[in-house]
């Protein structure tokens, strides 16, 4: 049954914070008031993040007068980790401890350093249950935590903006029965939810508002705020056939390279569309919805709708809330695509939402134990003090019998000190496999650190100038001694021999360690320091003497891959990288290439060190890599 109370919402997004105050109005809610808050940051100023969050949130909560209040948060899909996972439909009694199992083996971090939340979904069979498995790394979401708290508000549940969203739809569009889609084009990522026939599935893709961003930076020279200025304020997506014509020589350039970065959206959307249908069974949708900030871009509706073929409307997520007369109106228009998530944290205040993820900071998580405690000790000290009474009264008689019992149990205490014994030498025995196992699962999960550096390369070193065709792990590799002149240098450290993949012969593409680096001789663990990539730019033909596609890639690095950024897996330091080019970075233009090369590409070779080594595991003797 709903229950319609009071609730402040709250989303932490990628580039911008956004609160909302919901009051019972009738039989439902009233959005009584709102606002919102932008946070554009340079990639480089990652690092100060939480200190603009915090900012952010301070304002809102003067603006609303909401101190004091308890908050529903809601937490950006970037920042999550979801999976669908299937459990065999055992009694409903063992969900939890089955889904803890399953959450280590589907998470790329220890079981200890992360939060999760599950639900079971719909469709359910009576052979196996699909449970849908929110987490979120502990250190993160405690960091949102404190910024909240710090400006007096106290965390009521943390959910994430994708089950949110999805619980805003279901109840703005309960009539909506037939397979859609829902675009929330956000910052960093763009979600994708679709809702078929009370089925539920997602998937994120990085083709959102900062990719747009970084490809109008990239294009005109300008920094990324710059760029999103730039955007925002004269920003369109480009209809082809002659659409530009009428607009400026700076504004058609950027309507037409907006274009080609929704393209991208597009085709990512076809492609889950059909990942969905194809590994799941499920149906085309005949409509979306868009959202988001990205939405906000004129000509973003009428793109989406003409390249994916299907109907597309704008989604109102505020269609089931009535509005309060101290909400503006005009600012509500322009803004109500982007309230999804905090309409659907009142929703689940109201205990109407389909999903109801929790994920529970640590402070929340001991103040919720103390108080589930609270009763019990109430109630142990009121069972002490009777008992206290009947023991006084009955504490000779006890004595005597004591005696007498001690001297019958004598025999049972040494049988229970051997039963003891053996128990501890099982729990040894115990302990010892849980170690291998342990050691198993470190390799398991080391097949991760390589997805996540394939995919910050591929988000963040697109570019039509350049294209990658080789990447290998660098075996204590040591970037400031070696250099990329010498080729030798690189190929005795390389893990991988792409001439030996590329051939598919019966070698493996592995390749063993020579002496300089064997760990055995060395006595050191084998540690992947750097990783070698390799790839092609495209030059004017003839000319040898241009650097402007060198340029470019130094550019991105600098950009992209600095250290500087919080969440860059690279070690990149541009002071150390200007002094030391040839350690870094080496190209070989097609005159070099003595005919081996077109005349329009150039090679180009970058080691890219990084940030937190990746062990190799070591084989057993013997053993084939």
């Amino acid at each position: 049954m709903a229950d319609y109370k009071t609730t402040v919402a709250l989303e932490i997004g990628a580039q911008s914070v956004t609160m909302g105050v919901f009051t019972p109005a009738g039989r439902g809610f009233a959005l009584s008031r709102y606002a919102r808050r932008d946070i554009v940051l340079d990639p480089v100023e990652e690092g100060m993040r939480m200190d603009y969050v915090s900012n952010a949130i301070g304002e809102l909560v003067a603006e609303l007068k909401v101190r004091g209040s308890e908050v529903r948060n809601v937490v950006s899909g970037q920042q999550v980790f979801m999976r669908f996972i299937k459990l065999p439909a055992l009694d409903m009694d063992d969900i939890a401890e089955q889904v803890g199992m399953e959450a280590q083996q589907h998470i790329p971090f220890p079981l200890e350093d992360i939060q999760y939340s599950y639900q079971e979904l719909p469709g359910s069979s009576e052979v196996e249950r699909e449970v849908l498995l929110v987490a979120i790394k502990k250190d993160v979401l405690d960091s949102l935590n404190e910024q909240v708290e710090s400006n007096g508000l106290r965390t009521r549940s943390v959910d994430c903006s994708i089950t949110s969203l999805y619980n805003a739809f279901r109840a703005s569009y309960p009539e909506e029965n037939e397979p859609v889609m829902i675009l929330d084009i956000g910052a960093k990522t763009t979600d994708i939810i679709f809702s078929d026939s009370g089925r539920f599935f997602t998937r994120s893709v990085t083709a959102a508002g900062s990719f747009i961003t970084n490809q109008v930076a990239r294009e005109f020279g300008m920094s990324f705020r710059d760029a999103e200025q730039f955007k925002v304020a004269s920003g369109a997506v480009s209809l082809g056939n002659g659409h530009t014509d009428s607009m400026g020589e700076q504004e058609a350039a950027l309507a037409t390279v907006i274009r080609t970065a929704m393209g991208r959206l597009s085709s990512e959307v076809q492609r889950t569309i059909n990942h969905y249908r194809a590994q799941y069974h499920g149906n085309a949708p005949v409509k979306a919805y868009i959202c988001g900030g990205g939405a906000r871009l004129p000509y973003a509706l009428e793109f989406l709708q003409s390249a994916l073929n299907i109907t597309v409307e704008y989604f109102n997520p505020l269609q089931c809330f009535s509005i309060g007369k101290h909400v503006d109106a005009d600012a509500l228009e322009q803004d109500g695509i982007c309230l999804g998530a905090i309409a659907g944290a009142a929703v689940t205040g109201a205990g109407i939402g389909e999903f109801d993820i929790d994920l529970v900071p640590t402070s929340v998580g001991k103040d919720r134990a103390e108080k589930a405690m609270l009763p019990k000790v109430v109630a142990a000290g009121l069972l002490a003090l009777a008992g206290a009474g009947f023991f006084a009264y009955t504490a000779n008689d006890a004595a005597t019998k004591a005696e007498a019992a001690l001297l019958k149990a004598q025999p049972v205490d040494e049988e229970v000190s051997r039963v003891s014994e053996q128990i501890a030498n099982v729990q040894g025995k115990y302990q010892g496999t849980m170690k291998e196992i342990d050691k198993v699962a470190e390799i398991y999960n080391l097949r991760f650190a390589y997805a996540d550096i394939l995919r910050q390369l591929s988000s963040r070193g697109a570019s039509v100038k350049f294209w990658f065709n080789e990447f290998s792990p660098l075996i204590n590799y040591d970037v400031e001694t070696n250099s990329l002149t010498e080729a030798a240098d690189v190929k005795g450290t390389k893990l991988i021999d792409m001439n030996r993949s590329r051939n598919a012969g019966n070698d493996s593409a592995l390749n063993q360690a020579p002496d300089e680096v064997d760990t055995k001789k060395r006595g050191k663990a084998p540690m992947v320091t750097a990783i070698y990539v390799s790839g092609f730019t495209i030059k004017t033909p003839g000319d040898e003497r241009s650097t402007a596609q060198r340029q470019a890639i130094y550019d991105l690095v600098d950009r992209n891959f600095d250290e500087r950024s919080a969440d860059s897996l690279f070690s990149y330091q541009n002071a150390k990288v200007q002094k030391d080019l040839n350690h870094y970075f080496q190209f070989i233009d097609s005159k070099a290439s003595k005919g081996k090369m077109p005349d329009y590409v150039e090679k180009f070779m970058m080691v890219m060190p990084l940030k937190t080594p990746i062990a190799i595991p070591e084989l057993a003797d013997g053993a084939k890599k």
